[in-house]
């Protein structure tokens, strides 16, 4: 078995390689005790670090969900001599729906109100709000709790369902769509125009950790952003670069982004 101590510290972000070691741990343990389980739901980059990881066991493996938007995902990990598993024992959907007629909620609400229960963020995966519902997805071993816990989300009566995954209604989160333009591509550039801060704040901001790259911390103000790289700023929420639709006449950079909300 390989020893994975260079591998962890090759990671810069504390939160991320804590993440990794615990599916580290998850893999070891169905490895030992040939049983199936599911690690906590994870972004697409601590996946992707876990990969070799996961693969240096005598196990397989599923992500799940499947759909293309999805961004948390788990690993749902058995041992090699199953053939298939069914990913509604480890995770399920939760349809949550809103009584009110007088106030809509929105992701941050919904999110909050599985906060304000003690729920751990890791325990849940990604919620898709339309009009008078939201589907969410999580463990399926939280969800009888929540459905019994969870009445009111601020003054809205609510009230909740499982369904099955395949249930879910999926899309992309709920977003705007920001239109800027750019003398360059430069993150330090970009985080300017996004936040409304000079230069120098921005590039401040980089070099402290505040902002991530495709779920990673970049502190290099001259790094280069590209067509759907996802950038998370501290304070001020995600943003999707959705579209590069050409210069100006001056020669600047027209660039489209997603805020999500």
């Amino acid at each position: 078995m390989k020893d994975f101590d260079k591998y962890y510290d090759f990671i810069k972000d504390d939160e991320t390689k804590n993440s990794v070691r615990k599916i580290a741990d998850k893999s070891l343990y169905v490895n030992k005790n040939f049983v199936s389980a599911a690690t906590e739901f994870t972004n697409p980059y601590v996946a992707e670090l876990s990969l070799p990881i996961i693969k240096n066991y005598d196990i397989k493996f599923e992500l799940f969900p499947s759909f293309e938007h999805s961004e948390r995902k788990v690993f749902i990990l058995y041992p090699d001599y199953i053939e298939s598993i069914d990913e509604d024992e480890f995770i399920t959907g939760l349809r949550v729906y809103n009584r009110s007629k007088f106030k809509t909620l929105n992701h941050k609400d919904y999110l909050g109100a599985l906060m304000s229960l003690g729920i751990d963020r890791n325990k849940t995966g990604d919620i898709y709000v339309y009009e008078d519902y939201a589907d969410i997805v999580l463990h399926n071993d939280i969800s009888d709790y929540i459905m019994y816990n969870l009445d009111k989300i601020g003054h809205n009566k609510i009230e909740a369902e499982k369904i099955k995954v395949d249930d879910v209604n999926f899309k992309e989160q709920e977003h705007v769509v920001l239109n800027i333009t750019s003398s360059s591509m430069r993150i330090d550039n970009i985080v300017k125009h996004i936040t409304g801060k000079s230069r120098e704040t921005s590039s401040d901001m980089v070099r402290a950790g505040n902002v991530k790259v495709n779920w990673q911390i970049e502190e290099r103000v001259a790094a280069e952003i590209k067509e759907k790289d996802m950038i998370s700023i501290s304070k001020y929420g995600r943003f999707k670069i959705s579209g590069l639709p050409g210069l100006t006449k001056n020669g600047k950079y027209k660039i489209e982004i997603k805020h999500y909300v």
